[in-house]
């Protein structure tokens, strides 16, 4: 998962966060990859950025992220929630879970 918001963690206005964004939605369009429409934010739900979900390797998504000012990126398996550095190799893992998931019987 990848945003263009508040690129080197500075704040930026709604309007050039906007545009950021669709240069970065035009970029993975011209790669000819996929996305899905994402949003990452804080626990206390006060922050939000417009993001995308998009099929890159690690090495791919820290230089995409670089391109656009990002300090990290995301990136979500079925086992692992991992925040990659884009300046270095550093990555944090966590585990992850869907809130509200009732057990159904169904695989």
């Amino acid at each position: 998962m990848i945003t263009a918001w508040n690129p080197r963690g500075r704040t930026a206005s709604d309007d050039a966060n906007a545009r950021d964004q669709r240069l970065l939605l035009d970029e993975v369009r011209r790669r000819g990859l996929t996305s899905w429409p994402a949003a990452g934010g804080d626990v206390s739900g006060t922050h939000r950025e417009e993001s995308a979900a998009v099929g890159l390797s690690d090495a791919a998504a820290r230089a995409l992220g670089r391109r656009f000012g990002q300090d990290a990126v995301f990136a979500w398996s079925p086992d692992a929630w991992r925040v990659l550095a884009c300046g270095s190799g550093a990555v944090a893992v966590s585990g992850w879970v869907v809130s509200g998931w009732a057990a159904s019987g169904r695989a």
